[in-house]
């Protein structure tokens, strides 16, 4: 395909989903380029591929959304080039789902890849987790590596990152285990360590992800347990989302019954959004005639509950784990009532029916750990307007759920995400082995989409025709 220099590309409204105002144009990097286990940091105990429409086996090697669902079209295998300068690993000779006309890129090898977020200065940063280290990557000239060189070392389970301005600086918010940190960046260094809050709840779902909006940064901390009621009732209550000034000021939940929130954005009306990793292991909640009620059933389980992506606001409650997302009667998994979970059979604990719905249910155990609004990115129209959530994979479902990207369409009129469809797939062989595992698809200055992967150790750039 034809090379583009990345000066030649305009964000159409600014890098705002990115934590950050800012125009790329003229950058001095101007570069072209072609095209697990109970605490997964961040995935908690359950996983996979989020597409509505997947079937609940291994994942064929093409695959396509049904033709009224979007306009991304039907998926076909794509064979993974791989930069100058990059080790291929896993994915050597592999090839990812795209759909037509997209090309394919091993970009850069960054051992234990997690979350990313793009600089203003045209710099991608990704964090390792368990690993201690956040890499910077410099973007270089066409068909070759970016430069990745170690920004922050030594960090306990570094996961989220946002980029802010602050009084005429830019700031890059780390979330660690135990607390948030920031520090001053620029010119792909960063000084002036602070901490904004610490002591926060660790273990079990302890990762942090953060997003940062107007002075406020936006956290999850997520359960000790699979399904207990006392993550709700401990000293410092798990299960939710909380937000705190870049100063430290003002720290305090406002959302509540989120197990495992870990994936944090703002949509396009600037309201927060988190996908949610739900439990394992669900107990039947139907006191129907089948007599399974409060048992666990594998074909009730593999399919239950469904993961959730909803809209934050001060005082939301998403139920967890009193109430369990119902999908009977669904075709779409939108719009889902809650059902009383077995251990809350008479609402007594939390009126299930009072709590409102949940906007959008992504297949049980798919694991979302990254979500991106695209309304500020440089992307084609058919994914110009809407959410890449990226799925991790399922760590103990029979058949796996594979890892994959979906992209969930906005709808400007009524707020609020559509079914969604299958971006990316590919990392998981038709007998349930992966040789990778997605993480988060953030869309570049470039107009292409990075797309981490822990698994292999791999970020790749997915460029659109």
């Amino acid at each position: 395909m034809t090379q583009t220099p990345w000066h030649t590309h305009r964000s159409r409204r600014g890098l705002r989903a990115l934590g950050v105002t800012a125009t790329l144009g003229g950058l001095l990097l101007g570069v072209g380029a072609c095209t697990s286990g109970p605490d997964d940091g961040g995935t908690g105990a359950s996983s996979g591929a989020p597409a509505a429409t997947s079937p609940a086996a291994s994942e064929p090697a093409a695959s396509g959304p049904p033709a009224s669902a979007s306009n991304v079209g039907p998926l076909s295998p794509v064979p993974l080039t791989v930069a100058a300068g990059t080790e291929a690993g896993a994915a050597d000779g592999r090839s990812l789902n795209l759909p037509a006309g997209w090309s394919a890129e091993v970009w850069a090898d960054v051992p234990g890849a997690r979350l990313a977020a793009w600089a203003p200065d045209g710099r991608l940063v990704v964090s390792t987790g368990d690993r201690g280290v956040v890499s910077i990557l410099t973007p270089s000239s066409a068909g070759r590596a970016p430069t990745t060189e170690t920004l922050l070392d030594g960090l306990d389970n570094p996961q989220g990152l946002a980029f802010a301005e602050q009084d005429g600086r830019t700031i890059l918010v780390v979330g660690e285990g135990p607390r948030l940190a920031a520090w001053d960046y620029a010119d792909g260094a960063v000084t002036d360590r602070r901490v904004i809050v610490d002591g926060l709840p660790d273990g079990g779902h302890g990762s942090k992800a953060v997003a940062v909006q107007d002075g406020v940064v936006y956290y999850n901390v997520g359960s000790a347990t699979n399904s207990d009621p006392v993550d709700r009732t401990s000293d410092q209550e798990r299960g939710i989302v909380a937000r705190v000034g870049l100063d430290g000021t003002g720290n305090r939940t406002i959302g509540t019954g989120i197990r495992n929130g870990f994936a944090l954005s703002f949509a396009p009306d600037d309201t927060l959004f988190v996908a949610v990793n739900q439990a394992d292991n669900q107990p039947y909640p139907f006191q129907d005639d089948t007599g399974q009620y409060g048992q666990v059933v594998p074909e009730y389980v593999n399919e239950n509950p469904v993961d959730q992506v909803a809209r934050i606001t001060p005082g939301t409650e998403l139920g967890w784990p009193y109430c369990v997302p119902d999908i009977r009667g669904s075709d779409d998994l939108t719009d889902l009532p809650y059902v009383n979970h077995p251990a809350n059979p008479d609402g007594e604990a939390l009126d299930c029916a009072d709590i409102g719905t949940t906007m959008l249910g992504l297949p049980a155990h798919s694991a979302p750990l990254g979500i991106t609004f695209t309304h500020d990115a440089d992307l084609p129209e058919a994914i110009g307007n809407g959410a890449l959530i990226t799925a991790h994979g399922s760590w103990n479902r029979e058949p796996p759920r594979a890892p994959s990207v979906v992209y969930s369409a906005w709808d400007d009129a009524t707020g609020t995400l559509g079914a969604p469809v299958d971006l990316v797939t590919g990392f998981q062989d038709e007998d349930g082995s992966r040789w990778g595992r997605s993480v988060m698809a953030v869309p570049g200055p470039d107009g292409s989409i990075y797309v981490t992967d822990d698994e292999a150790g791999l970020v790749y750039r997915l460029t659109p025709s």
